[in-house]
């Protein structure tokens, strides 16, 4: 009898062992894929598309650089990048070239293991819009109105880091690179 009880105690730790050894296989562990294809065109409502033509990041620099063009833009363009891992910091941006709808930008401070990253693309209104705070806000007693700067979200385009190419070892493309990229790619 009690040799019994200790062999299906064995026997259930053994199928335990097993069941997570092969869990992998039955239940899905990863994360949802959030990656933009390059050369995909992204639908618009506020330019008409957007499309990654280029995207490379540079471990060695913890930077990410992409070239972006954009369908049907006449007003000013600007960026925000958040990675998955730090949602509430947005990283800094720098715009290499830009013409022609196309645009060269540089995201800096990437962490090691940024996971992915939502890169926001807004179209800048020249005109100002007028809130009224206390419609906003039930804490003041007194009425006031501000100007606000009006932006338009034009679209948010994802990279993830298990799919973006990397070039480790190499350094970042300079400017003028990236001005000879973007003429090979309008034609």
């Amino acid at each position: 009898m009690r040799w019994n009880r200790w062999h299906l105690r064995s026997n259930w730790k053994t199928i335990g062992f097993l069941s997570l050894l092969t869990s992998k296989f039955y239940l899905k562990t990863e994360d949802p894929l959030y990656h933009t294809k390059t050369y995909e065109a992204v639908s618009s409502n506020v330019t008409g598309t957007v499309t990654i033509e280029n995207r490379v990041y540079h471990p060695a620099n913890a930077s990410l650089d992409m070239v972006i063009k954009m369908d049907q833009t006449d007003e000013e363009v600007s960026f925000v990048a958040q990675e998955k891992i730090n949602p509430n910091v947005k990283l800094p941006i720098q715009l290499l070239d830009e013409g022609d709808g196309y645009y060269v930008v540089r995201i800096n401070h990437l962490s090691p293991n940024w996971e992915a990253l939502a890169f926001d693309l807004y179209q800048e209104n020249e005109e100002k819009e007028t809130v009224n705070v206390d419609e906003v806000t039930t804490n003041y007693d007194i009425s006031s109105t501000e100007e606000i700067d009006a932006h338009a979200l034009i679209t948010t385009l994802y990279s993830d880091q298990r799919k973006t190419k990397s070039e480790e070892g190499k350094g970042t493309k300079s400017k003028q690179e990236y001005v000879l990229l973007v003429n090979d790619l309008e034609k």
